[in-house]
């Protein structure tokens, strides 16, 4: 991060974490992503999309493995893989908390390999 503030000034960034995933077209792909706080009551979205012009190519699905201690799987089907163009694409995670508070957890790259 560049350093814009002054000197001894407090920084409080709120940005996505990174996330970067790489999997070859046409098979299944799972993985445990572990925060380390409580997502109780937390909802989900999840999205593969074209770096080129931001079109919508997939939907992994999120599945809460233990709330209380921050963990959920980030899974594609062998068959929205195998939809998906091989190359580097767009992949983000957002969460709505309890309250409505809404942030984007994770942004990064998905490469799709042949």
């Amino acid at each position: 991060m560049p350093d814009v503030y002054p000197p001894g000034m407090a920084t409080a960034p709120q940005l996505p974490g990174p996330l970067h995933v790489a999997f070859v077209r046409g098979d299944d792909y799972s993985t445990l992503l572990d925060l380390s706080i409580s997502i109780v009551g937390y909802t989900w979205s999840a999205e593969i999309y074209s770096l080129t012009n931001g079109q919508s190519l997939a939907t992994p699905q999120i599945t809460v493995v233990d709330a209380a201690a921050g963990k959920f799987n980030l899974s594609l089907t062998d068959a929205q893989a195998g939809e998906l163009p091989p190359g580097t694409l767009g992949l983000r995670i957002n969460w709505s908390a309890p309250g409505d508070a809404k942030r984007r957890a994770f942004e990064g790259v998905c490469e799709v390999m042949r």
